[in-house]
């Protein structure tokens, strides 16, 4: 049993996490929420404070069980320091990738984004779901470093509506 516990330790110890101040996800907006509109972007938006004692290395951002699933044109993703409303400096993005058997999109960050950065991710999804209805999409927060451990930011929730 003690040898078990040992290793525990271990593993924690080689593993970055954030400390201090831990990211929050400010929210999630769309700004044309009709469905079936074509080239829309998505934008999540989070904030790092400055109590964080480790950088932002990587965002996850996992559409849930939803009606349909949302296809992107991962090429055309932005991130900026401020918000969709109020874009402020580029951030740089290493990579952005997919897993296809979950539909989560990693984003990765060269250099990692500082503390006392409010960010946001934009994606572009080729359309709007058919389906009219809430999408919900799971974000999750890495620190840079070795071995980061996740942190489950919430849910962030994009409505659209059929137009009339």
């Amino acid at each position: 049993m003690p040898k078990a516990l040992t290793q525990e330790t271990q593993l924690v110890q080689s593993s970055t996490s954030f400390t201090g101040g831990v990211p929050k996800l400010v929210g999630a907006q769309v700004p044309h929420n009709a469905v079936r509109f074509v080239l829309p972007k998505y934008y999540f938006t989070l904030d790092l404070p400055a109590e964080a004692n480790q950088p932002l290395g990587q965002v996850t951002i996992q559409q849930q069980e939803n009606s349909e699933t949302i296809q992107f044109n991962l090429d055309k993703t932005e991130a900026f320091e401020g918000t969709q409303d109020n874009k402020g400096q580029a951030l740089e993005i290493k990579e952005v990738t997919q897993d296809p058997q979950t539909n989560s999109i990693n984003v990765s960050f060269e250099p990692p984004v500082p503390p006392g950065t409010t960010m946001s991710i934009g994606l572009q999804a080729k359309q709007n779901p058919s389906n009219d209805g809430t999408y919900l999409f799971r974000i999750s927060a890495f620190p840079a470093g070795e071995n980061p451990m996740a942190l489950d930011l919430g849910v962030g929730r994009l409505q659209f509506y059929q137009a009339f």
